[in-house]
């Protein structure tokens, strides 16, 4: 199986495939984009706009190795999107619709969630408008069905302690797949119920810091040309422990090629059941 290859432009990576899956990542850069001087401070932003600067490393290594599993496995590439940029500049996972406003997404403006110096809005357009794209390539091509994992890093949450936080906007991010299915996401063969039957400790609460963000409230169900979104944040050993990490990806594809298997479309089910490490899908 050859390597999944990626294009960058304004140092986003991207890569148009052919599964009516896209996998995202936002926080995982460390580049310093070209023309921008001014880093993001937080000055004057409201607590709405969750000011954060921390770099989710390694997220864009697990999300290049859950991507090329999922080839590996469908035989059909997911589509993919990762930040190159640093977060220090740009937090792609922000609105940069100006605040205090109801106009639409408005990347001119510097006061917004998103950045502060208003050379950083091509880039962050770059960013959005691919996953845009994407999302309406998949809706098309795939009778408004698809998927959307949104990968994150993040330390361990003391009153909740975990490996993994989902965050669904409170179920709003997947209404289109838990309308089709209300256990989709509890049901023993779910991505927490797989995950879990590997080891790994899930949340069994969704913290309001790690609820999801602005990709899932731009992209998920919740809106007429949304896929279904999962946020998915990787606690800090799993990211930076290389042979935790190796495992963990094949486990996160894993649990999701079950859930795309289901829900994505019957020509992916009819594929799936010939990949050799799950010969079918027992009922959940």
């Amino acid at each position: 199986m050859r390597d999944i290859t990626y294009t960058v432009n304004r140092l986003v990576a991207r890569h148009q495939g052919s599964l009516p899956v896209i996998l995202t990542c936002p926080h995982g850069g460390d580049e310093k984009p070209p023309g921008v001087q001014k880093e993001r401070t937080g000055a004057g932003l409201p607590a709405e706009c969750r000011f954060e600067k921390n770099r989710d490393s390694f997220t864009r290594t697990i999300t290049r190795g859950v991507a090329q599993a999922l080839f590996d496995v469908f035989g059909q590439e997911p589509y993919v999107v990762f930040a190159n940029f640093a977060r220090d500049y740009i937090d792609a996972n922000r609105s940069s619709s100006p605040l205090n406003s109801s106009s639409p997404l408005n990347s001119s403006s510097p006061l917004n969630c998103a950045f502060e110096d208003p050379d950083a809005g091509p880039f962050y357009d770059e960013y959005h408008n691919r996953i845009r794209n994407f999302v309406d390539e998949i809706r098309r091509n795939n009778g408004g069905l698809g998927l959307l994992f949104d990968l994150h890093g993040t330390k361990r949450v003391a009153s909740d302690p975990a490996d993994l936080y989902f965050g669904t906007l409170d179920g709003a991010s997947i209404v289109s797949l838990t309308t089709r299915d209300a256990s989709a996401s509890t049901r023993r063969r779910s991505v927490i119920g797989l995950l879990r039957e590997q080891g790994y400790v899930v949340s069994a609460k969704t913290p309001e810091t790690i609820r999801g963000g602005f990709t899932l409230e731009a992209y998920g169900s919740s809106n007429p040309d949304g896929l279904d979104a999962i946020q998915i944040e990787i606690e800090t050993t799993l990211r930076t422990d290389s042979s935790k990490r190796d495992v963990f990806i094949e486990d996160l594809a894993q649990a999701f090629s079950s859930l795309i298997a289901r829900y994505a479309d019957s020509d992916t089910l009819a594929i799936y059941r010939t990949a050799s490490f799950i010969p079918s899908l027992p009922r959940g």
